[in-house]
């Protein structure tokens, strides 16, 4: 923690018309958050998403060898697996555990309970630092940040979460404009309303209305709104984005934004590997392993035995000189052969010893960025950087 240093951020549109993002390098924010709205329990065939940050879409998955189907609500259809009875926002989760390599969608981490195991982490954590360096900068930066919008202005923040280092956004703006429309975007819709309530008791010039959606969806929901608008994309949460989709979910916000709006992201640049691998070791167990498997047994009426598996973490180093970020990898290992049964699947899982389950949606848990890596991607999707504040050592 400490002083942090100040830096902006410009995006260039097609033609005369300017378009404005301030990249705030600020900490790393572990979740990708997503959410499907609940449409009834007919039969699907599940398709895997050609766009894995969205949830949307008709969705298959080629039979993994190791998944047995019985008479339960498992069929196979010409080598894929057709569930009934099955809400549809869970269908990704089905496509992942009949996958190979199995794995669970990033934002299946974040019901309402993993998302305040999340909080007490990275508030607590000694090793896990970023949500200190981020409320750092913030602290120091946020009536910069402030400073760049027209009045009146809609805030809207993607993966708001708790929304505890945005207050330091939202006094700013409000002493900048008066009052403020707030928009959190997260996967848990009963949190944020909890959390928006809690808001508003807070701050009375302030309206906070919770959208309950995928990060695509806030994107879209965008184009609604008639005031000049800041997104917020902090905690580094744009570094769970797969690498091979961060450039088409940036030029899809580009495609929101008009010359009058403002776009400030929040972006890891550590890249010591040792204090890494402490910030993402066995501390997020309960988080992104133990009650993820909780929840796969209590929606599909399993046994899966989370004793039965190990967190292992790695970190994956690249030329800070290239397009690609450097970045964490993480999986869960199989400590013994073993089954796993999912009664209201009618499926029965069978591992191996040292096999890899996947909680990340691509190769990458967490992307550590240089800034060089940080003006491509901004370039290459149609912004160009204004303003960036980083912390006193430059790693945030």
């Amino acid at each position: 923690r400490g002083e942090s240093d100040c830096i902006s951020v410009s995006c260039c549109g097609r033609g005369s018309q300017r378009k404005h993002l301030v990249l705030v390098v600020l900490i790393h924010a572990m979740f990708v958050r997503c959410f499907l709205r609940r449409v009834g329990g007919v039969a699907k065939n599940i398709r895997r998403p050609n766009n894995r940050y969205s949830t949307e879409g008709p969705q298959s998955v080629q039979r993994s060898q190791d998944v047995a189907v019985d008479n339960g609500n498992v069929v196979m259809d010409n080598g894929d697996v057709t569930v009934r009875d099955v809400p549809p926002e869970l269908m990704p989760v089905v496509t992942g555990l009949t996958s190979k390599p199995r794995r669970i969608p990033y934002w299946y981490m974040y019901d309402k309970k993993g998302s305040e195991i999340y909080e007490e982490v990275v508030t607590t954590s000694k090793t896990y630092l970023n949500w200190r360096k981020e409320l750092s900068v913030l602290q120091s930066h946020s009536d910069d940040i402030a400073a760049k919008t027209s009045s009146p202005v809609t805030l809207m923040e993607l993966g708001s979460g708790a929304s505890s280092k945005t207050r330091l956004v939202i006094r700013a703006l409000l002493r900048r404009h008066g009052t403020l429309t707030f928009i959190p975007v997260d996967v848990s819709k009963d949190h944020i309303e909890e959390v928006g309530e809690q808001l508003e008791r807070d701050y009375s010039s302030l309206t906070v209305q919770p959208f309950g959606g995928l990060y695509t969806e806030g994107i879209r929901h965008l184009s609604s709104l008639q005031e000049p608008r800041m997104l917020l994309f902090l905690g580094g949460s744009f570094g769970n984005i797969p690498l091979d989709e961060q450039l088409g979910m940036m030029k899809e916000i580009r495609t929101q934004l008009t010359a009058r709006d403002r776009f400030v992201m929040g972006l890891d640049m550590n890249h010591n590997r040792e204090s890494l691998l402490k910030a993402y070791g066995k501390q997020w167990t309960t988080n992104v392993k133990d009650n993820p498997i909780s929840r796969l047994n209590k929606d599909f009426d399993g046994d899966m035995d989370a004793e039965k598996f190990e967190l292992i973490t790695d970190f994956v180093k690249n030329p800070k000189d290239g397009d690609t970020p450097s970045y964490v990898v993480g999986h869960w290992k199989s400590l013994e052969a073993h089954s796993a049964n999912f009664r209201k699947l009618g499926l029965t899982l069978d591992f191996r010893s040292g096999e890899k389950f996947f909680f990340t949606d691509g190769p990458n848990w967490s992307c550590k960025w240089s800034l060089h890596q940080v003006r491509r991607l901004a370039e290459r999707s149609g912004f160009a950087v204004e303003d960036y504040w980083t912390s006193e050592e430059a790693d945030y």
